[in-house]
C-alpha cells in the first residue's frame, strides 16, 4: 500500500479585517507580515499537489497545520488546493494547532466545519489500511493564549491505550498526529512548543506489541528514525517537514514523503523523499532567488529512498 505524507503548508491571507486581529491573532498576524511570508512560498504547491498525483498514492495523509491563524478564508484556499487530489485518492488530515489559532475557533469548530470530508468527525480515528495495517489518528491541537504547546488529552489516550493492546506482533499501525511524540537525540526542544503528554503517548506506542510508524509534523524540518524496542520491533518515525517552507537548502519547499506498508508488517517499510529542485541544485543563493521570481514554476524532482 503506497501512502503519500504531507507536512505543514500554513497557508495565509495577508489582508485580514481589524475586528479579526484580536487576541492571538494578532500577534500570528505580525510574525506573518515580519517573517514567515518571506519563508513560505505558496507557488510550489500546485507542483507539489501534481506530483502527489503522479505516484497514484492510495491513502494521502497531512499532518495539519494548513492554515495559519484558521481564518475561513485560509480554509478555503487549502480545500480549493486540495479537492482535485482528494478526487483522485482517499485522504486524512488531523488538526494542527494553527488550525485550532484562538479559543474562538476552537469554540466555533472551524477546523471540523471548513475541513469537513477531509478530516475525520471525531479523534482518536481508526481505519483499516490492509489486511494487518492500521491507521490512527490523533488530535493533539489545543489553542493556547500565547503558547504553542498541544496536548492529545486524558479522555483520547484513554481510547489510544486500549486500542494499541488490541494489537498483536503480527499487526502494523500508523499513527498520524501533528506534534511529535519524541524527537531524534540532539534535536533542540522548547517547553513552550511540545506536547504535554507526549511521555505518555510515547510509553503507549513504545509498548504497542505492534510495528508503529508514527508520522507528524510541527517542527518544520524533515526526518526519518527508528527507535529499537528489542524482540525485532521498532518504533519509526518521520516527520513530514514543511512543504512551502524555503530556505538556502530547500530552495522550492521540503517536498513529502511517499511511503510504501510492506504486506507484513514486520518486514522494512519503502520510503522515499520526494523534493523539488530548481535546475537540478538544491541550496545555491541564485537558485534560491530564481525560486522566489518565477511564478511558473517547472521543477524537477529528486528522490531519495531512504528504506
Amino acid at each position: 500500500m503506497r501512502l503519500a505524507l504531507i507536512g505543514d503548508i500554513h497557508l495565509f491571507r495577508l489582508k485580514v479585517h481589524p475586528r479579526r486581529l484580536l487576541g492571538k491573532r494578532l500577534l500570528g498576524q505580525s510574525n506573518l507580515w515580519l517573517n514567515r511570508r518571506f519563508r513560505f512560498n505558496h507557488d510550489v504547491l500546485d507542483p507539489l499537489i501534481q506530483r502527489v498525483a503522479q505516484i497514484g498514492p492510495d491513502l494521502v495523509l497531512l499532518t495539519g497545520d494548513v492554515t495559519t491563524t484558521s481564518l475561513e478564508d485560509e480554509f478555503s484556499d487549502i480545500v480549493n488546493y486540495l479537492q482535485p487530489l482528494a478526487r483522485q485518492a482517499p485522504m486524512v488530515i488531523v488538526p494542527g494547532n494553527h488550525d485550532r489559532y484562538t479559543f474562538r475557533s476552537a469554540r466555533k469548530k472551524r477546523v471540523e466545519t471548513l475541513l469537513s470530508g477531509l478530516m475525520p468527525r471525531q479523534f482518536p480515528y481508526h481505519r483499516q489500511l490492509a489486511d494487518r495495517w492500521h491507521l490512527l489518528g490523533i488530535d493533539s491541537a489545543k489553542p493556547q493564549l500565547m503558547l504553542s504547546r498541544g496536548a492529545v488529552g486524558p479522555r483520547q489516550l484513554v481510547r489510544v491505550r486500549r486500542f494499541l493492546k488490541t494489537l498483536t506482533p503480527q499487526d502494523g499501525v500508523v499513527v498520524l498526529c501533528h506534534y511529535p511524540a519524541q524527537t531524534p537525540p540532539g534535536t533542540p526542544r522548547s517547553w513552550a512548543h511540545d506536547l504535554a503528554d507526549a511521555r505518555l503517548l510515547r510509553q503507549m506506542l513504545e509498548e504497542c506489541p505492534a510495528q508503529v510508524v508514527f508520522l507528524h509534523g510541527h517542527i518544520h524540518r524533515p526526518w526519518h528514525w527508528q527507535k529499537s524496542n528489542g524482540h525485532g520491533k521498532h518504533l519509526t518515525c518521520i516527520n513530514a517537514g514543511a512543504p512551502c517552507l524555503t530556505n538556502s537548502h530547500y530552495p522550492l519547499g521540503q517536498g513529502f514523503w511517499e511511503i510504501h506498508l510492506p504486506p507484513t508488517p514486520s518486514e522494512p517499510l519503502g520510503l522515499i523523499h520526494h523534493v523539488p529542485t530548481l535546475d537540478g541544485h538544491y541550496g545555491t543563493p541564485a537558485a534560491r532567488r530564481r525560486a522566489h521570481r518565477r511564478l511558473e514554476l517547472e521543477p524537477r524532482w529528486q528522490t531519495r529512498r531512504v528504506l
